[in-house]
């Protein structure tokens, strides 16, 4: 009897800790795709280009520093959440096939990667630190490569020549480009101070 009644015992201390970090997990999710959200709602400036309306924003950094801190499955969800409500409330609904899309091939890569390089880092904390600026301009430059291909691609299939329509994407490229150096300095400047409190929620 005192053996099963020790072993209910360690059963339930250790379904405790599982049963709080699923939550841990879901709020924080949830956290990083309503700043996702605001990081675009709240601050935009129109960029030029011959194809759609591109502008700068906070989006992706966030994006970037959920990948970095939830992992690529999570940071998954938070991305498209985030994108496609704002895309929902702002008319953008024909933007949410490739946001949907490129979200989680971004996040699923760059996460994969940003793991791969955690590990050679092996807890040196200024690696660590490169490392995340490493994968914020690999995802620079994924959303550069994946953006264009879908963008010429839905030129023409709704009719323009391929030519016509990849010489519209490259004109529209240095726009991508900017977002892409922004959430490089973004993650520069904001992978410490953010990483450092994700780490201290994690261990209440």
């Amino acid at each position: 009897m005192s053996y099963q009644k020790s072993t209910t015992v360690n059963h339930a201390g250790s379904a405790a800790p599982a049963a709080s970090s699923n939550v841990t997990s879901t709020v924080m999710t949830a956290f990083f795709a309503a700043v996702i959200f605001l990081g675009i709602q709240s601050f935009r400036i129109p960029l030029p280009a011959a194809v759609g309306t591109p502008f700068l924003h906070f989006g992706h950094i966030f994006v970037m520093l959920a990948i970095l801190c939830l992992g690529s499955r999570r940071s998954a969800i938070a991305g498209v959440l985030g994108l496609v409500i704002f895309d929902l409330l702002n008319g953008y609904i024909q933007s949410i096939p490739n946001v949907f899309v490129s979200t989680i091939i971004k996040c699923l890569l760059v996460g994969t990667i940003n793991s791969l390089l955690k590990k050679l880092a092996n807890g040196n904390a200024k690696k660590e630190y490169a490392c995340a600026v490493i994968c914020a301009a690999i995802y620079g430059i994924t959303n550069i490569v994946v953006d264009f291909i879908w963008s010429a691609a839905e030129l023409i299939l709704l009719g323009s020549a391929p030519a016509a329509a990849i010489t519209a994407e490259l004109t529209s490229i240095p726009a991508t480009m900017i977002n892409a150096g922004f959430t490089v300095i973004g993650i520069a400047l904001l992978y410490v101070p953010v990483t450092s409190a994700y780490k201290r929620v994690e261990r209440r």
